[in-house]
C-alpha cells in the first residue's frame, strides 16, 4: 500500500524550512563564519519526489542560493585585489637601526 501524500508532503516541507533556515544563517552577517557550524547537507533518500506544490518554493530558494553565490564570488575576487594591492606595498621595514635625533 503507497504511503500517504500528506506525510511526504510534510516531510518535504520540513526538508524546505531547513535548508531555508541554513541559507538565511548563512547570510546573517552578525554570525562570524568561523563561528558557524559547517554541517554538510545530504539530500534525503526516504521521500520520494517532491510534491508538485512545493516547486516554486524550491525554485525560489534555488534562485536565493545562487544570488548569494553570485555575491560571495564577487566578494572573493574583490578580497584578493586588496590582498594584492597590500601585498604590492614594499616593506618600510629595514634590518639596520635607526637613530632619532633629538638633541638637535
Amino acid at each position: 500500500m503507497p504511503s500517504s501524500p500528506i506525510p511526504q508532503f510534510d516531510s518535504w516541507a520540513d526538508v524546505m524550512a531547513e535548508l531555508e533556515a541554513s541559507h538565511l544563517r548563512a547570510l546573517d552577517s552578525s554570525t562570524a563564519a568561523d563561528a558557524a557550524p559547517h554541517v554538510t547537507w545530504k539530500p534525503p533518500t526516504d521521500l520520494g519526489p517532491m510534491p508538485t506544490e512545493l516547486r516554486e518554493r524550491a525554485v525560489a530558494l534555488l534562485a536565493e542560493q545562487r544570488e548569494s553565490l553570485h555575491t560571495l564570488d564577487e566578494l572573493h575576487r574583490e578580497t584578493g585585489r586588496h590582498l594584492a594591492a597590500v601585498r604590492s606595498i614594499p616593506s618600510t621595514r629595514d634590518d639596520q637601526s635607526v637613530y632619532l635625533d633629538v638633541s638637535g
